[in-house]
């Protein structure tokens, strides 16, 4: 029940990974990395200033449009992305996790209310 509760936001689980790759982030909130080229730095830097030119994983947004949130593991949940850049393996598996404080407030304050009206559902049918 909870997995398709879960299941169920992508959309909105999906913006919050985007918003968090915008600015340069992984889901600790410590920065992704940073270039190694100056020049690659400067160019990404004005595309993409929010990330204040840190490693922000957005391009052309290709990557990102292919994030999914899947099952992982008994009781968790990761996304999973068409790495063709190698991404993970560049910058770890922690890049396709979920910010452990906005998850904590998306199960208190959206999650657990579906859940009890899901169960109130089931107990009155």
């Amino acid at each position: 029940m909870v997995r398709e509760i879960v299941l169920s936001d992508q959309k909105r689980l999906k913006e919050q990974k985007v918003n968090e790759w915008e600015l340069g982030l992984r889901p600790n909130n410590n920065i992704i990395g940073e270039y190694r080229d100056p020049e690659y730095q400067e160019m990404k830097y004005f595309k993409n200033p929010r990330a204040r030119g840190y490693v922000d994983l957005i391009l052309t947004g290709q990557t990102a449009s292919t994030l999914i949130v899947k099952p992982y593991y008994n009781k968790a949940f990761l996304f999973f992305i068409n790495d063709q850049h190698n991404l993970v393996g560049k910058y770890g598996l922690d890049i396709l996790g979920i910010n452990k404080d906005y998850w904590d407030n998306r199960q208190r304050d959206i999650y657990r209310y579906v859940l009890i009206q899901d169960i109130k559902k089931i107990l009155n049918a």
